[in-house]
């Protein structure tokens, strides 16, 4: 007990008293000379452990200036021109990744499409379908999503900074046995035979299919790009 009482009054260390000793001794040492610059005086350093941390550094110069025969080199910043991923012209990293990613996924659409069909066993397709009918022609804006794919939440995120408020529909965490509904497992198979495509997010406007976020029927991003995902949302009454 003595010991973890030790630790912990050390830990509760002040810490404006040790930066003040610190930098007095540091003041105390700065007049003395170093051996072989003619008895200038020069820059003093004293490290100090605080608790919990790496040895911090106190650099103290001279009244006198800098050390003899060292300049200080100019600062340049050069400056960086990216990619454009947003329409105010900032990158996104995030973006970039996912649209670099995209045509490696696109690459799984022949396994994953009858893929869906097997994960989706026995259902009522025509129930599926008028249901899928109804979401998509009575909201504006729909999204059949994954909650932990970084694909739908980006998509999310993109139509939300255009002004839209879409109809997120969760089909599961992801289309993994296990993390999809049964439900939302007989939603994919139906949009796979109603569109060609099982891959969230699926994204409709306005009743119609547009795709994905990076492909699609344009896509969403491609749609962005173009200056036509505005248009497009205000034609189905979603801004």
């Amino acid at each position: 007990s003595s010991s973890s009482s030790s630790s912990s009054s050390s830990a509760s260390i002040p810490m404006l008293p040790i930066l003040l000793l610190a930098a007095a001794s540091t003041t105390a040492s700065a007049g003395r000379t170093r051996p072989g610059l003619a008895g200038k005086p020069v820059a003093a350093q004293a490290a100090v452990r605080l608790p919990g941390s790496f040895p911090t550094a106190f650099s103290l110069r001279s009244a006198a200036g800098a050390v003899p025969g060292r300049t200080k080199a100019p600062v340049r910043r050069r400056a960086v021109r990216c990619r454009s991923e947003q329409p105010n012209g900032g990158f996104d990293p995030i973006v970039a990744g996912l649209r670099a990613a995209s045509p490696a996924m696109s690459l799984l659409k022949p396994i994953m499409s009858p893929l869906s069909k097997i994960q989706a066993g026995q259902y009522d397709a025509a129930a599926t379908e008028s249901k899928i009918e109804q979401e998509v022609s009575a909201n504006p804006v729909v999204i059949y999503s994954y909650s932990l794919s970084p694909f739908c939440t980006k998509a999310v995120d993109v139509l939300k900074e255009a002004g839209a408020n879409p109809k997120v529909v969760e089909l599961g965490a992801e289309w993994i046995p296990g993390l999809i509904s049964a439900e939302g497992a007989a939603i994919r198979a139906q949009l796979g035979s109603m569109t060609g495509r099982t891959s969230m997010p699926h994204i409709f406007i306005g009743g119609e299919s547009i795709g994905g976020l990076c492909d699609g029927t344009p896509g969403l991003l491609p749609l962005r790009d173009q200056s036509l995902l505005k248009e497009r949302l205000q034609k189905a009454g979603a801004i």
